[in-house]
């Protein structure tokens, strides 16, 4: 598997270039930049590709410059990225391999203006994430429809990620007050016969190996074909490790030239070990300092089991070259059960403590058992008519629309037996809880605890019932002049019943609201766009369907509120250079959330609070020379309250959002063969807090990774890559409460990978 490899001519240092080609990007109507378009439109572009074409390259992807994706895999978007008015940042499965990652929490860990936090509203191990600086774990789509189960996902039969950033909810629905992200799976190609295995070994017991195979069965029929197995410790982490195994499978049936059927099934489950990470010293207000491998859980209780399996069929009629409909239908059930151990804030040992073997003053970390047992089940469907038309000589791509999507999430508590059998056959009684020593825990029991589900405890069950209508208009003035329209309306019926420490509840709501966006984009010249735009989006009560409680998204105590309402408002410039190979972008934004849902009083919820996050963020993929690739960004964020019922709160910092963010990967071709590369990525210190940040904190870090391709054959690739080279300690997140812990994110680990194709 070649790679588009990139002039052997002396180049300037990557930190200079980057700083050099992000300030052009703000001022694109220069000599220099009329010559590089006039150079792109005779043609004379200097990239070349060295060797083949990669078997399973990614058809979004521009052949020449595999960093950098053209178009949007979701059909809402009808132009090439350069020419959308929003900023839009879409991920390879190539940088997906560069950087070494396997996750979804992997990628998000290093892309500039979206952060990891900490599980929340008992959903402690989902992929939590922050798209400039507002909750995002609910704004997650697959193929252009939501995933509402909220678990951790692997990325063995993705093809590329996109992350679409502000207000979305004109395109995409409720949420998406800081963003979106999509995952696009992996499809059939036609006219491309391939088989490609990877296996992998590494530090910290990892084996991995993946096969990807497509197979254009007749002239009419595809079928692609994705399988993972993966098992491995956490590097850096004590007693910490997971197993993972998955397919997946696409087919594709051509009917007629006009009509095609798709469907798609997908099936993961991942078995490892919950970890809630290190707790916080009260006197520095940061994680305490502790050995890094420092384990505070219970081996032969604590557990982490999520998994997911998902169809989905499509019918796609074009009924001209102008118009066409696209129906998608999915079933999918999603769970995600745990037990785990929350290592609290510190304290002296006691008398009481030495019958346990502790010294009477030793400091040591009490823990207790947070778990989850929830499943979600869900049906949508979305069918769109995509059409291109004239009206007065003006030029219309209209997308319009509906969507249905029913969602159910059952939570059942955990149950543990009152006495169990020790190593020695002995009957012991199990605690609620554990202590440890904070600077040497012991987290083996010497016995199991198995947990089952409590069929006393009523569980907590969550329906919502959703239909939405939408119009997208991307009107063409001219050659030089687009505008984009969009308005969707959208229905939440959400009910909840269950019980809460013992109480019962019952709660519902059942709201309408409208969303919009307004877009100019104006083209000086075909390699650059700059456009200003305007959209909103909505947030109802109990858009977050993991928890019932208000403080984390949740119904309960909210249900007779209206939704939160959100402005946003950015002015941004795409320059594609060096023949069209690699596309900066810069943006400026604002949003503006004018009616936040705050507790007033014990128990009461008003729309009262004002919340603004602005910055501006640059960005670079593709490839400047025929051997030298681009990624990454930066992102800089003020994130505050602007008001608030807690006059305390007034004027502080979004919780768990950094101002900077910074990643870089580079990649050189040093031969045809041989390509060597790294990624450096910075985040500045994040604080905890419910909303607003309080003073326990996570330092700000910068981490370095390396990678190196060396094609050994014409169908044999070996990638090396090597993780936080430095073994920088760091933390991905706080948790918000006041006793908080932090998540350690992984250490130093290395990799080899060989790839085959057939």
């Amino acid at each position: 598997m070649s790679r588009t490899v990139p002039s052997l001519r002396p180049q300037p240092s990557t930190a200079t270039l980057f700083a050099g080609v992000m300030g052009a990007a703000l001022f694109p109507a220069t000599p220099a930049l009329a010559a590089a378009d006039t150079d792109a439109a005779a043609g004379r572009s200097d990239i070349v590709v060295i060797g083949r074409q990669q078997a399973d390259a990614n058809p979004d992807a521009d052949p020449q410059a595999p960093y950098k994706i053209d178009r949007s895999s979701n059909g809402k978007f009808t132009e090439e990225v350069r020419d959308t008015p929003k900023s839009i940042t879409i991920i390879p499965k190539e940088v997906i391999e560069d950087v070494g990652a396997t996750t979804f929490r992997e990628i998000a860990r290093t892309t500039p203006g979206v952060t990891l936090g900490t599980g929340e509203g008992g959903n402690a191990f989902g992929d939590r994430i922050f798209i400039r600086g507002f909750e995002a774990r609910n704004d997650i789509y697959i193929d252009g429809m939501r995933d509402p189960g909220v678990s951790s996902r692997e990325v063995f039969a993705i093809e590329q990620i996109e992350i679409v950033k502000g207000p979305s909810s004109a395109f995409m629905g409720r949420g998406t007050t800081g963003g979106s992200v999509g995952l696009q799976s992996k499809r059939p190609q036609f006219g491309n016969d391939f088989t490609v295995a990877e296996l992998t070994g590494g530090t910290d017991n990892l084996l991995r190996g993946t096969v990807d195979a497509n197979f254009q069965l007749d002239e009419t029929v595809g079928l692609r074909v994705n399988g993972l197995y993966h098992t491995a410790d956490t590097p850096g982490r004590d007693r910490v490790d997971s197993e993972r195994w998955g397919g997946a499978a696409a087919l594709e049936w051509r009917l007629s030239d006009a009509f095609k059927v798709a469907a798609d099934y997908y099936h993961f489950r991942l078995d490892g070990m919950s970890d809630y990470g290190h707790p916080f010293d009260p006197a520095t207000q940061e994680p305490y300092a502790v050995n890094a491998d420092n384990f505070y859980g219970a081996v032969g209780r604590d557990f982490l089991k999520n998994g997911a399996d998902i169809g989905t069929v499509a019918l796609e009629w074009e009924a001209s070259e102008a118009i066409s409909l696209r129906s998608q239908s999915r079933y999918g059930e999603v769970f995600n059960r745990y037990v785990v151990s929350v290592p609290r804030a510190p304290r002296t040992a006691t008398a009481d403590d030495a019958a346990n073997g502790f010294a009477i003053g030793e400091l040591v970390v009490d823990t207790g058992t947070p778990q989850r047992n929830a499943t979600t089940r869900y049906f949508s469907n979305i069918t769109s008519l995509t059409a291109e038309f004239s009206t007065a000589g003006i030029g219309h791509t209209l997308v319009a629309g509906g969507e249905y999507a029913h969602e159910k999430i059952t939570n059942r508590r955990y149950a543990f037996p009152a006495f169990v059998e020790n190593e020695g056959g002995q009957q012991i009684g199990t605690p609620s809880g554990f202590t440890r020593s904070l600077f040497d825990p012991d987290p083996v029991l010497g016995y199991s605890i198995p947990a089952q589900v409590d069929t006393n405890a009523a569980p907590s069950v969550t329906t919502v019932e959703s239909v939405s209508l939408f119009l997208l208009d991307t009107v063409k003035l001219s050659p030089q002049w687009e505008i984009l329209l969009g308005g969707r309306y959208d229905t939440f019926d959400i009910k909840a019943t269950g019980a809460s420490r013992g109480t019962a509840f019952a709660a519902s709501s059942d709201v309408d609201f409208f969303n919009w966006q307004t877009s100019l984009l104006y083209k000086p010249v075909e390699a650059v766009s700059l456009y200003a735009s305007f959209a909103t989006s909505s947030n109802p009560s109990g858009e977050q369907l993991d928890s019932t409680s208000p403080t984390y998204g949740g119904i309960l105590g909210v249900e007779n509120l209206e939704p939160e309402r959100n402005k946003s408002y950015e002015i941004g410039a795409k320059w594609e250079m060096a023949g069209g190979h690699l596309l900066l972008t810069a943006a400026a934004f604002r949003i503006d959330k004018t009616n936040a849902r705050e507790q007033t009083t014990p128990g009461v919820y008003e729309l009262v609070g004002k919340l603004r996050s602005e910055g501006f963020e640059l960005g670079v993929n593709g490839n400047l020379t025929p051997r030298w690739a681009l990624f990454g960004g930066y992102t800089y964020l003020d994130a505050k309250i602007r008001d608030s019922a807690d006059a305390v709160l007034d004027g502080a910092r979004f919780a768990n959002v950094p101002r900077h963010n910074i990643s870089l990967l580079t990649s050189y071709a040093v031969t045809d063969r041989f390509t060597l590369g790294g990624q450096a990525y910075y985040r500045s210190r994040i604080f905890g807090g419910t909303t607003g940040a309080v003073t326990a904190s996570v330092p700000g870090y910068w981490k370095f990774d390396a990678v190196a391709r060396y094609q050994l054959a014409d169908n044999i690739q070996l990638r090396g890559n090597v993780l936080n080279i430095f073994d920088k300690r760091y933390y991905d997140a706080i948790y918000r409460s006041g006793t908080p812990f932090s998540y350690v994110a992984p250490g130093r680990s290395a990799t080899l990978s060989i790839e085959v194709t057939f």
